[in-house]
C-alpha cells in the first residue's frame, strides 16, 4: 500500500469512528452546480466530487464538480464552528454534499458559503497528479471511472453520444417507425458478411452465434405486418480492431416496406443532417483538421464510376476473376488479394485500396455490383447491379442501405453461390437460413433497409482520432508493464527489441502531390533538428497534423509482425528519408488503413523519441 493509499484509508477508518462513512442521505431535491449559479442570496444544497482545494486551518476553498459543472464552496470556522476540523479529512476526490447560502466574493465568483457538510464517500485512490487530465490513454480505456472524473471532454463525448442516439430515435419515432427488439442469440448468423462470435446454448445443447446484424430478424417483422421498424442493438463481429472498427459495435438498422433506395436516400439525408444540426447547430463537421458539409442533397457517384474515375478498369466489362487479373496488370494496379475468393470480393479489394480512402464526401456510392450484398434487390433496369447506396465521409463508411431482396428463389440461389466461396476458403461467406426463406415464401413487401454505425458516427461528431474513444469500455488486451502515452486515443505498446529512439515525434509542414504518381504525397515533416523529405500514400493526414516519424535506420512492424529496418528510398523517382507510421507499423494492431495520428498537444515534443513517454 503507497503512503498516499494509506493516509486515505486512515482518514476512512477517522469517518467511521465518528460514525457512517458512506452514508445514504435524501438528496433528491439538491440543486445542481449550473441551477446554484444562478441563486445568488439563497440557500442550497449541491452534491458532487472535489477536484479542487485551497487554503488550510479556519478556511478552506474547494471546487466541486458534478454532471452539470463545477462551483466553488466556501467552508469557515466562524459558520462551522468545531466542524471545520472534519475538512482535514478531505481528498482530493472525495464526493460531498454542501449547504448554504450562495454568494460572490471580492474577485466575482460565485460561491457557497457552507453551513453544513457530509462526507458521502472517500476517494481512497490518489486521482492522476494532474487531476485535470488523464494522459496515460490506456488508462483512459481501462479505467473510463477516472478519465470521466478528470476529463470533462470525456463527459462531453459520452453525452453527445447520449443525444445522437435520442435525436435519431426521436427522429424515427416521428415518422412512424416502432423500436422492437430481437435476438442476440442467433442459431444463424446474417445480415452481414463477417466472421461471428461463437457461443454454447446449454439448455437446447447448441451452438449460437451472437448477431453480426439484425437485418434478417427485422425483416421477418415486415413480412409480419409491422411496416416501420427499427433496432438499436449491439452486434458483433469477430474481426479486426481499427480506428474505425471495433468487433462490438452499436448500430440502428430499421427497414421501411413500400419505398424504394432512392427515397430512403432522401430520408438519409433528412435524418443524417438533423441529426448533425442538432449535435452540432451546424451542417459542417469538423474531422482531423478537414470540414465536411453535410447540407442536402449529397452528392451521388455509382460504385462503377468511382473504381473508373481512379483507376480507368471499368467493372463492368469484367466478368471473371481471371478478367479482373489482367486488367491490374494492364494498370499496374498492385493488391494484396490474398484469400480472397469471389468476383464481388475482388471489387471490394480494388475499392477499399485505391478509391474509397479518396472520398472525403460526403457522398453517396450508388449502385454496387451484385455479386457484392447477397441480400439487396437488382436493379429492374441493370440486373447486373443492386439498387443499394453507402453514405462516406474521410474515406470510410457511414452507412449502408438497399432495397430489400424479397423472391425467395432468387435469394436462395445466392445463398447457394455463397455457400460455395464458403467451401472455396471465404471465411465471411453468409450461411444458408432456411427459416428466413420460408419467412420470405409467404410474401414480404417491397422494402427498403438501412443501417449505421453509432460509434463511428459519434467518432465523427466529436472529432475522435479512434472509435475507442467513443466507446465507454472497449475491450483491451491483458494489461502489460509498459505502454506509452501516445495520443488521446490509444497506447503504443512496443515489441521487445524495437529500435524506438529512432522513432520520434514530428509534424507535416508541407504536403504536395507526387508529380509521378497521383496516390502519393510528397511531405515536409518538422523533426525538430532538420525538415525531413518523405513520400507517403496515406490519405487520412494534412498539413498541421502531429505524427509518429520512422527515421532511417528504425525498426517497425510489417504485416506479419516481424520487425523491418527502414532505408532511404526512391517512390516514383522522389527520394523518401524515413516513414510515417501506421498502427501496424507501431505494433498496435491489424490497422494499415492510414497514419496513427498523435494528439495535437504533443507538438512541444517534436523531435524526442516517442519512448520518452513509456512508462515502465
Amino acid at each position: 500500500m503507497s503512503d498516499l493509499v494509506e493516509q486515505r484509508q486512515n482518514k476512512l477508518n477517522e469517518l467511521k469512528r465518528l460514525g457512517d462513512a458512506y452514508p445514504q442521505p435524501n438528496l433528491a431535491s439538491r440543486q445542481s452546480t449550473v441551477e446554484s449559479l444562478k441563486m445568488e442570496g439563497k440557500q442550497v444544497t449541491v452534491a458532487g466530487r472535489i477536484l479542487l482545494l485551497r487554503g488550510h486551518g479556519k478556511i478552506l476553498f474547494a471546487d466541486l464538480h458534478d454532471l452539470t459543472g463545477k462551483i466553488q464552496l466556501f467552508f469557515e470556522k466562524n459558520t462551522l464552528a468545531d466542524k471545520i476540523d472534519q475538512t482535514k479529512l478531505f481528498d482530493l476526490g472525495d464526493i460531498i454534499s454542501a449547504t448554504g447560502i450562495v454568494f460572490k466574493t471580492t474577485a466575482g465568483e460565485t460561491t457557497i458559503r457552507v453551513s453544513d457538510f457530509q462526507i458521502l464517500a472517500k476517494n481512497l485512490r490518489p486521482l492522476p497528479e494532474k487531476f485535470h487530465g488523464l494522459t496515460d490513454v490506456e488508462e483512459r480505456y481501462r479505467q473510463r471511472y477516472v478519465d470521466l472524473i478528470v476529463n470533462p471532454e470525456s463527459r462531453e463525448i459520452f453525452k453527445t453520444r447520449s443525444k445522437i442516439l435520442s435525436t435519431m430515435r426521436k427522429f424515427l419515432d416521428e415518422h412512424g417507425f416502432m423500436e422492437v427488439e430481437t435476438p442476440i442469440l442467433q442459431p444463424v448468423y446474417g445480415g452481414a458478411s463477417a466472421k461471428p462470435f461463437v457461443t454454447h446454448y446449454n439448455e437446447l445443447n447448441q451452438n449460437m452465434y451472437l448477431r453480426i446484424s439484425d437485418e434478417l430478424y427485422l425483416k421477418r417483422l415486415i413480412v409480419g405486418g409491422l411496416e416501420k421498424v427499427y433496432e438499436v442493438s449491439k452486434d458483433f463481429r469477430n474481426e479486426g480492431v481499427s480506428r474505425f472498427h471495433n468487433p462490438e459495435f452499436t448500430q440502428i438498422e430499421f427497414y421501411w416496406a413500400y419505398v424504394d433506395y432512392d427515397e430512403l436516400m432522401r430520408f438519409t439525408e433528412q435524418l443524417v443532417s438533423t441529426t448533425i444540426k442538432t449535435i452540432k447547430k451546424s451542417l459542417t463537421v469538423s474531422f482531423q483538421g478537414k470540414k465536411l458539409d453535410f447540407t442536402p442533397p449529397f452528392p451521388r457517384l455509382t460504385f462503377r464510376d468511382a473504381i473508373f474515375e481512379k483507376t480507368k478498369i471499368d467493372i463492368d466489362l469484367i466478368k471473371t476473376e481471371q478478367d479482373f487479373h489482367k486488367s491490374l496488370e494492364i494498370g499496374n494496379w498492385k493488391l494484396d488479394i490474398t484469400g480472397v475468393v469471389g468476383l464481388g470480393a475482388h471489387f471490394d479489394a480494388l475499392y477499399k485500396e485505391y478509391v474509397r480512402p479518396y472520398l472525403i464526401g460526403p457522398v453517396f456510392i450508388t449502385d454496387y455490383p451484385s455479386e457484392m450484398i447477397a441480400l439487396a434487390k437488382r436493379k429492374a433496369d441493370n440486373p447486373d447491379k443492386i439498387a443499394s447506396f453507402q453514405l462516406l465521409a474521410m474515406g470510410t463508411e457511414l452507412l449502408k442501405a438497399y432495397n430489400e431482396l424479397n423472391d425467395p428463389a432468387d435469394q436462395k440461389a445466392r445463398w447457394q453461390d455463397e455457400v460455395a466461396l464458403e467451401k472455396k476458403g471465404a471465411e465471411t461467406a453468409m450461411q444458408m437460413d432456411d427459416d428466413y426463406i420460408r419467412a420470405l415464401e409467404y410474401g414480404m413487401p417491397p422494402t427498403a433497409g438501412w443501417g449505421m454505425g453509432i460509434d463511428r458516427f459519434t467518432q465523427f461528431l466529436t472529432d475522435s482520432p479512434t472509435i475507442k474513444d467513443v466507446i465507454l469500455f472497449p475491450a483491451m488486451r491483458e494489461e502489460n508493464s509498459s505502454h506509452v502515452i501516445a495520443s488521446a486515443s490509444e497506447a503504443i505498446s512496443f515489441g521487445v527489441g524495437l529500435a524506438s529512439d529512432k522513432i520520434i515525434i514530428g509534424e507535416i509542414v508541407e504536403l504536395e502531390n507526387h508529380p509521378n504518381a497521383d496516390k502519393l504525397h510528397v511531405l515536409k515533416i518538422n523533426t525538430g533538428s532538420e525538415v525531413l523529405q518523405i513520400v507517403c500514400g496515406a490519405q487520412n493526414i494534412s498539413v498541421g497534423d502531429i505524427v509518429p516519424v520512422s527515421l532511417v535506420g528504425a525498426q517497425v512492424f510489417d504485416e506479419k509482425n516481424n520487425s523491418q529496418v527502414v532505408k532511404v528510398a526512391k517512390l516514383r523517382g522522389i527520394e523518401s528519408m524515413g516513414m510515417l507510421c501506421s498502427a501496424r507499423e507501431l505494433g498496435l494492431g491489424p490497422d494499415h488503413d492510414g497514419i496513427y495520428l498523435l494528439d495535437k498537444k504533443l507538438k512541444e515534443n517534436i523531435g524526442k523519441p516517442v519512448n520518452i513517454f513509456i512508462e515502465k
